[in-house]
């Protein structure tokens, strides 16, 4: 367990270019570019999250009729040399500065870690196909963090919807075992969202997920940390990143952001019971939101 820590760094990551796993053209004109990435990151600091680590991204490019990119979506994946990861997440529109995200999750040392990571210019100009953009993070771990956990509701927020999701397996992509043991399994999973407010970003949405599930030495889940991305009938989308890690309550979700109609959601939810167990490999988790929308 921590005994608590804080602190600064910056530095520059170093990374390859996108590799394209999945282009869905929309009838409303946006085009959805799934992708992931691999790197390491120069940091600056001995104590940072980022000090020595690996880097893997899964996110989603956007781009609009045009074909130009209005923005990206991404979790970030860091770890470390001792084995202990650490996840970001964040929405950035092509028009900002730089690109903001938070931190999400951690195991080992970073267990219970939040602050948020900034992206600047690149640190140098390449004639290849990488880039190397720098950073400045801030951070904090309480001490005896443990891993975050849904919360109750915020009943200030106006807007509500509870319903399930009917996805199929995880389709593992990638696999990283660790030699203090813990297994980090990257992968993807697709289905429809069942809802009840017609007012709803889950309404008659599909869902594409993304992310990580934690395993120990000998393969048994711990948890998942997961980007997902949800497709409404009028091809206006939403993200939001999700953790759940098991035998300690329900799952959390967090909106990162939307298109159309979504553009400036926020909000929080959390998983419910099982619909119904399953004989094959699909699952039927239910789940209820509570979000606002800030224009």
């Amino acid at each position: 367990m921590s005994t608590g820590s804080n602190g600064s760094d910056k530095g520059y990551f170093f990374h390859g270019p996108k590799v394209i796993d999945r282009t869905m053209p929309l009838a409303n004109g946006i085009t959805l570019k799934a992708f992931h990435i691999h790197g390491v990151v120069v940091s600056d600091s001995p104590d940072s999250p980022l000090y020595e680590t690996t880097l893997y991204a899964q996110g989603t490019t956007i781009l609009d009729a045009d074909g130009q990119v209005k923005g990206d979506v991404q979790l970030i994946e860091f770890t470390d040399p001792d084995g202990d990861a650490n996840w970001i997440y964040g929405l950035n529109w092509t028009s900002g500065a730089s690109g903001e995200y938070v931190f999400g999750a951690g195991i080992g040392k970073w267990q219970g870690i939040t602050g948020s990571l900034c992206t600047l210019g690149a640190s140098h100009e390449r004639a290849d196909d990488h880039v190397m953009p720098r950073y400045e993070v801030e951070w904090a771990i309480a001490a005896d963090a443990a891993p975050n956990e849904a919360s109750a509701l915020d009943e200030s927020l106006p807007n509500y919807d509870t319903g399930y999701s009917f996805h199929g397996a995880h389709v593992p992509t990638a696999r990283k075992e660790l030699r203090n043991g813990p297994i980090l399994v990257a992968s993807t999973q697709c289905g429809v969202l069942i809802s009840e407010n017609a007012n709803s970003p889950r309404h008659h949405a599909t869902c594409h997920d993304r992310g990580t599930t934690i395993q120990s030495a000998e393969g048994k889940a711990l948890g998942d940390v997961m980007l997902l991305e949800d497709t409404d009938a009028d091809g206006d989308v939403t993200w939001l990143y999700h953790e759940w890690w098991y035998g300690r309550g329900p799952g959390s979700y967090r909106f990162i952001g939307g298109t159309g109609k979504w553009e400036g959601i926020q909000g929080t939810g959390r998983t419910l019971a099982m619909i119904a167990r399953r004989a094959d490999d699909h699952y039927m988790p239910s789940w209820e939101l509570r979000w606002r929308i800030d224009n």
